[in-house]
């Protein structure tokens, strides 16, 4: 596994870690952006690890669907948890209309630790 990788694995473990810290501190609207954060940072990281180099968040989606959900290397769920993920986070960020509430946060992280735990297993073939 290179560097690069690493790097972002440890990133999305880190941005897990401080999620669950602002969910348990009540802070469970801004801790969804930390789970996105996560999961993102992981898709980068299988993404990298078979020398796909995107930035961009909706690159990253594609890639992942097309490189990876749709070739059957990955199950579609993970592209999709992907998916819902940046919508939550974007309304949470810039819609200050729509309130995202605790309980559907609480089971995000746990979306959130799943996809960054699947995305380690598919890159490291364990």
């Amino acid at each position: 596994m290179s560097k690069e990788v690493q790097r972002l694995l440890e990133k999305a473990d880190h941005a897990l870690e401080v999620a669950e810290s602002l969910i348990k501190q009540g802070f469970a609207s801004d801790a969804s952006s930390k789970i996105y954060y996560a999961m993102f940072y992981a898709a980068q990281a299988l993404l990298r690890s078979e020398d796909i180099e995107v930035g961009k968040h909706s690159a990253v989606e594609a890639s992942l669907g097309f490189h990876f959900a749709k070739t059957g290397k990955m199950d579609p769920k993970y592209h999709r948890m992907l998916i819902n993920a940046r919508k939550i986070r974007e309304i949470v960020d810039y819609d200050i209309q729509d309130e995202v509430v605790e309980p559907v946060q609480t089971l995000k992280l746990e979306d959130g630790k799943e996809f960054v735990a699947a995305m380690k297993i598919i890159i490291t073939g364990k």
